[in-house]
């Protein structure tokens, strides 16, 4: 699978290539995590407090438990509470990192948990710290989304494309890494490579009604009318009140 995955990661690379959109040295290097300048310090042995794997298990498991609580809560519009049950997540991945700071479960459950309290700016500096450890691409993708929010689109595709590299095509979250990769091309206005992002995007996430209108609004700038239409009407298959689809759909109509 793995082997696949890359695949389909330099199969993207060379339909942007063969369709002219971008040359060889367009294409974007993939991020590897780099060493740390210094060896980290390991802090001697008799300062260390013993854990135990129990103690190690129950520790993650409540950290995720309380992130899940809190998104769960986030979106039925309880901020406030949602808020306080990520701060209390990233408390217990605080404790678990200095009882053990190589627990890469502890990193990313925190970077998830920083970013929903849109604190991108710490998501870098602890996702960097974790690769500092070793690779993880959960981590690895969210930092891509955090860059995004940061305006820093060249690490955030270099992220976002070095995900991709590193998963299979099923992960869980490749669909939203086209997606921000589609969104900061067209951020960069270059529209052709939003294009195939987006497509790739929704083919493996078909129901987000919001990808579609992005995507249909992208198509429109491309001044491709038919399709623009097409990818309308989808929108309002999905979300039939949604107001800009229908007022891009009368947009593109009188230009048929």
């Amino acid at each position: 699978m793995m082997r696949n995955s890359k695949t389909y990661g330099y199969l993207f690379i060379v339909l942007l290539i063969c369709a002219g959109w971008i040359t060889a040295q367009d294409t974007l290097p993939i991020v590897e995590p780099q060493p740390p300048a210094t060896a980290p310090q390991t802090p001697p042995v008799s300062v260390q407090p013993q854990v135990t794997p129990q103690q190690t298990q129950t520790a993650k498991a409540d950290a995720l438990i309380l992130f899940r609580q809190g998104r769960d809560l986030e979106l039925k519009g309880r901020k406030s509470e949602a808020i306080k049950l990520y701060q209390d997540a990233i408390a217990v991945c605080n404790t678990e990192l200095a009882r053990d700071a190589t627990r890469m479960d502890a990193y990313t459950i925190k970077c998830w948990a920083l970013f929903r309290l849109e604190q991108y700016r710490e998501v870098i500096d602890v996702g960097s710290q974790a690769l500092n450890v070793r690779f993880d691409a959960r981590i690895v993708e969210t930092m891509g989304e955090a860059y995004y929010f940061l305006n820093d689109f060249a690490n955030c595709l270099k992220s976002l494309q070095s995900y991709i590299n590193a998963t299979n095509e099923d992960a869980d979250r490749v669909a939203t890494a086209y997606f921000y990769m589609a969104e900061t091309y067209v951020r960069l206005q270059k529209f052709e490579h939003a294009d195939i992002a987006y497509a790739m995007a929704v083919y493996k996430e078909p129901s987000m009604a919001r990808w579609w209108l992005r995507y249909a609004q992208n198509v429109e700038k491309l001044e491709d009318f038919k399709r623009a239409y097409n990818l309308y009407s989808k929108v309002l298959q999905l979300s039939p009140d949604n107001k800009e689809a229908t007022d891009g759909l009368a947009r593109v109509k009188t230009k048929l």
